[in-house]
């Protein structure tokens, strides 16, 4: 699809299939807490959080044990990351490169909750989980240690990762996955990245994600989220969703189902009305039609079955229970106008988008004090403004071609001719010619460049009478979103070049702006037919998201890999 503006797309399912909305490639999803909040990631050591016995690099990345060796299992000198790991995230992990004076390293590598001394090994204190390198243990709040995987010291890197779907902690040596291990790390309190040091020459530096990984941690994830996302697609469809409670009595929490259990053939059938009601919005008429004839071909016609769509469509279950129901034609011609009424829009054409609006959808312009009207007048003023820039640039254009013409004729006489003084008389005859109207080389005796002039002139005198006229209105309206809207459409005229101004400039005369304007002309009309501006089947797409949102930053890691995007649109 061309986006330049000016142009005129086509918008359809396939070819002959045209839509009345471009429908949301990506539907918005409302975020209950912005991206630093949510997803703020360890980076470093903590400078406070850690033993006197480690030194820190500047950039809080390497930690180095000073000072006299720790003995046995009493005492340690141990660090957190300044941050914890946010279970929004899914899966977490870091990975720690090795250093010290042996093969075998007194060193724990794992996570800490926020009160957990740092002068103890990470897995000796409750709330900490740790992998050591001297045995090869796994420790997770106690004084000895469980076997889990082999020996780590100089030179090796050990990975360390949680999975909050399952509240287990993995490992990694060099790259290989050691397996799970512990149960409900991170639960029941915040986290960190940890790691603990015991003997003079040893010392870490971690990888928080600053460098590529030695362990392939984006194809254990993508696994993770495929286990994840079958899970969800194998589950059964559970009829009783669709099943409508009421309140038996009038008193809070004693619900009762108000029809009973429905069963999964009229559940599909309740599935296949969102689908209509999805293509009947976006205007996709014929894959409707295709869709209809698909379910009924597939359904048995049995008395216990559920109603085949017929050729009335059943208008009242799909576009709305309090919409009156309409005949096919009555609904495909209403589709049609909404159709030529879109694509106007989205030409540029704001005009023929008001007269079409104000033939078959009055009450659409006239709804909340006229807020569509005023959209539409100030677009066609920024259609206006953009004809009259894009006339500039092809004046000045043809300006300089013409003078570069000049330039290779004033040339070609100097060659030719006796001296500059015959130069200069051919070409100020020639110069005032043009100016006066008369082009030698032209039988209409009108340049190129007095046209396209005349044009830009007409197109600027004809922006600024409109542009007049909006801030007559602009100035007795008390609405303040009202002024809001001629606020953002004046700001146009501080540019030479909207579409490339960039900001918000662009973003009102860019062809996203049609796009949206388009899509809220529909939805006024649908609202003012009493229909739902948004199909149903969007609107669970919505809620589902914001529902997985909630579920993944309430710790319940399994839902940061049901990624719906990903799934059902990027695919």
């Amino acid at each position: 699809m061309n986006t330049e503006a000016g142009t005129k797309p086509t918008l359809s399912d396939n070819e002959e299939d045209s839509s009345v909305s471009p429908p949301p490639s990506r539907p918005a999803v409302i975020s209950i807490a912005s991206p630093d909040e949510v997803m703020k990631l360890p980076t470093r050591w903590s400078y406070e959080s850690r033993s006197s016995l480690l030194s820190l690099s500047e950039n809080g990345r390497e930690l180095s044990f000073q000072g006299q060796n720790c003995n046995g299992d009493r005492d340690a000198a141990a660090a957190r990351s300044i941050q914890p790991i946010p279970p929004a995230c899914g899966i977490y992990y870091y990975e720690v490169e090795i250093h010290s004076k042996g093969q075998k390293a007194h060193i724990s590598v794992g996570f800490a909750g926020p009160d957990v001394k740092p002068s103890r090994l990470p897995g000796w204190e409750p709330s900490s989980w740790g992998y050591h390198g001297d045995d090869g243990c796994s420790f997770a709040a106690e004084r000895h240690g469980t076997p889990y995987g082999p020996t780590f010291g100089l030179g090796d890197v050990v990975g360390c990762g949680i999975d909050f779907s399952t509240n287990r902690a993995f490992f990694t040596k060099n790259g290989t996955y050691l397996g799970s291990v512990f149960e409900n790390v991170g639960k029941y309190t915040p986290i960190h990245p940890a790691v603990g040091l015991q003997h003079v020459g040893e010392s870490v530096k971690v990888n928080f994600g600053h460098e590529k990984f030695l362990f392939d941690i984006d194809y254990y994830v993508l696994q993770e989220r495929q286990k994840t996302w079958a899970r969800i697609m194998s589950r059964p469809l559970d009829p009783t969703l669709f099943r409508s409670p009421a309140m038996s009595d009038g008193t809070a929490g004693d619900v009762e189902p108000l029809l009973p259990e429905v069963s999964e053939e009229q559940s599909k059938h309740t599935i296949n009305k969102l689908v209509l009601s999805y293509l009947a919005h976006h205007g996709y008429v014929k894959t409707m039609k295709a869709f209809q004839n698909q379910t009924r071909n597939t359904s048995e016609e049995t008395p216990s079955s559920p109603p085949s769509f017929d050729d009335d469509v059943e208008m009242d279950g799909i576009i709305g229970p309090s919409t009156p129901p309409l005949s096919t034609n009555a609904f495909e011609a209403d589709i049609e106008s909404r159709t030529q009424i879109v694509n106007c829009v989205l030409a540029g054409d704001i005009d023929a988008a008001l007269a079409k609006t104000r033939q078959h959808y009055p009450s659409a312009l006239d709804a909340e004090e006229g807020v569509m009207f005023v959209k539409l007048r100030c677009r066609k003023f920024v259609e206006l403004v953009l004809e009259s820039a894009e006339l500039e640039k092809k004046m000045k254009a043809v300006a300089s071609k013409e003078a570069s013409k000049e330039e290779d004729h004033m040339g070609m006489m100097d060659v030719d001719g006796d001296g500059d003084s015959m130069v200069s008389e051919s070409v100020i005859a020639n110069g005032s010619a043009r100016m006066s109207g008369y082009d030698p080389e032209r039988s209409s005796g009108i340049t190129e460049l007095q046209v396209v002039t005349r044009q830009y002139e007409a197109a600027l005198n004809s922006a600024l009478a409109y542009g007049q006229s909006l801030d007559n209105d602009f100035k007795i309206t008390h609405n303040l979103a009202i002024k809001n809207i001629f606020t953002q459409t004046f700001a146009i005229l501080s540019v030479s070049d909207p579409l490339s101004a960039g900001g918000s400039i662009t973003e009102v005369a860019g062809y996203n702006a049609r796009v949206q304007l388009a899509n809220e002309l529909n939805q006024a009309i649908l609202r003012s037919q009493g229909r739902p501006s948004n199909p149903a089947l969007e609107m669970m797409y919505r809620q589902t998201a914001v529902c997985l949102l909630h579920l993944g930053l309430s710790q319940v890691g399994a839902a940061a890999f049901a990624n719906m995007q990903k799934e059902l649109l990027d695919a």
